[in-house]
């Protein structure tokens, strides 16, 4: 009879167990899913990026903004596209013109493309908040209010400004370089603050600053926080070109058209790029500046909400 030591009884063990893992099924890696939902035509008018919402089935036109919480349509549209008023709920809400508090409007339907847009709450509501935008008309056009991230951050968002269309992906399962694009692109990576703004690293002048992308914008803007971590002084602006700004509510402030040295936003550099500079300026969140239309107006992005990335076609 062989006698086994407690060590040698120990290594059989282990290499029993060994292989008795290598049998075991391997668990499948879930699947990336990247689901097309809609192409959207999208319109630009004076910077300003629209697209067509249905509300109640009637087409209204709405400012993409990446940059609002909540969306929002103006009082007259309300009545308008037939859109009941809730008794019970409002909004208040803080942009660069103040604070706007007013009930909220209750659409029985809220599509793009043909896609139903719900809240991301739990009710899955299509509650608009009722106010005051910058803009009600553009030229001829007449725009009814604001498609916010409230809706939007459901989605993936290909944003193609040069081609004026957006496309709604639902993407699931996902990291990496996974976009259906043909050719190169960069990727930056993103932070996702409350309620899902989106907050791009960029440099400004070779200054790292945290930048709220804002498809709202139609320019971009370096406010308070911004304006400290660069260094610069009010009379900095003393020769500038400056005017009134408006934003969520009535009020207007004093804004400043300042030439910087550069902008980078991942790899790709603008040089001496023209972008309003506000010493009064706070934004919420808490940022150093706005990313706005004007970045956006010769590029494509792709504005990923479910892998945290920002991806930008190479030129």
């Amino acid at each position: 009879m062989v006698r086994q030591t407690p060590g040698e009884i120990g290594v059989k063990t282990g290499i029993l167990l060994l292989l008795a893992s290598l049998l075991l099924p391997v668990a499948a890696r879930p699947a990336c899913v990247v689901d097309n939902k809609a192409t959207v035509a999208l319109d630009v008018v004076g910077g300003t990026i629209t697209v067509p919402v249905a509300v109640n089935g009637t087409i209204a036109t709405m400012i993409l903004d990446t940059g609002a919480q909540r969306s929002i349509i103006t009082a007259a549209a309300a009545l308008r596209l037939n859109v009941a008023r809730d008794e019970w709920v409002g909004t208040t809400m803080r942009g660069i013109g103040g604070i706007e508090s007013r009930p909220n409007a209750d659409p029985r339907t809220l599509t793009l493309g043909g896609v139903p847009l719900v809240r991301r709450t739990l009710n899955h509501d299509t509650s608009l908040t009722v106010g005051i935008i910058p803009q009600t008309r553009i030229g001829d056009l007449v725009i009814d209010g604001a498609l916010g991230r409230d809706f939007l951050a459901s989605f993936d968002l290909d944003l193609d400004l040069p081609d004026r269309q957006v496309t709604l992906y639902r993407v699931q399962d996902c990291a990496g370089r996974f976009l259906p694009w043909q050719g190169g692109y960069s990727a930056v990576p993103v932070s996702l603050l409350d309620q899902d703004a989106l907050i791009v690293p960029v440099r400004l002048d070779a200054v790292p600053l945290r930048a709220l992308l804002d498809t709202g914008a139609s320019a971009s803007l370096v406010a308070a926080p911004g304006i400290f971590r660069l260094g610069l002084q009010p009379g900095g602006f003393a020769h500038d070109p400056a005017d009134q700004v408006s934003g969520i509510g009535s009020h207007v402030v004093t804004m400043h058209r300042h030439t910087f040295r550069s902008l980078q936003v991942g790899g790709q550099a603008t040089s001496a790029p023209v972008i309003w500079a506000g010493p009064g300026v706070h934004l919420t969140p808490i940022v150093d500046m706005l990313l706005g239309a004007d970045w956006l107006a010769q590029r494509r992005v792709w504005i990923s909400y479910a892998t945290r990335q920002l991806f930008v076609a190479v030129p």
